[in-house]
């Protein structure tokens, strides 16, 4: 009983650890690069963002096999823990989205592109969790379900 009153907070703080990280991160490289983001050429900004925003989602993508790692010991039973992240990553997912968008009031193409490609990393950064977590065994749940 412990380890389902005990689930939701935990997921929730690393959830929030996770976002707290991923907003410094991104709103400190889009700081940085600003300067060069108006003034690259079109060619050198397709080739050159893919790599760089690359890079950050690779350390996304495993913090978020090291979070599902994490919060399977204290999952209580798979099918609940599965749903309540699920729900968890969902909601955190529409609200990274819904932050991201309406941040800027100027949408010039570059400002569409970069949120369309934040908008991608964290649909994918969200299904990660759960796709993660849904392949693991949970206390030997598996069997059973």
């Amino acid at each position: 009983m412990l380890r389902y009153i005990l689930f939701i907070p935990v997921c929730l703080a690393a959830l929030s650890i996770l976002n707290w990280t991923f907003l410094g991160l991104l709103n400190w490289t889009i700081g940085k690069t600003t300067h060069l983001y108006f003034k690259i050429d079109i060619v050198y900004f397709i080739l050159l963002i893919p790599l760089f925003w690359g890079a950050i989602w690779g350390v996304f993508k495993i913090s978020a096999i090291s979070l599902a790692a994490l919060l399977i010991p204290v999952s209580p039973d798979k099918k609940f823990s599965l749903y309540s992240l699920g729900f968890l990553s969902l909601v955190n997912g529409i609200a990274l989205i819904i932050y991201f968008w309406t941040r800027d009031v100027n949408f010039t193409w570059r400002v569409i592109l970069m949120t369309t490609i934040i908008t991608i990393f964290i649909m994918d950064f969200s299904t990660s969790i759960v796709l993660v977590f849904s392949k693991k065994d949970v206390h030997g749940f598996e069997d059973q379900l």
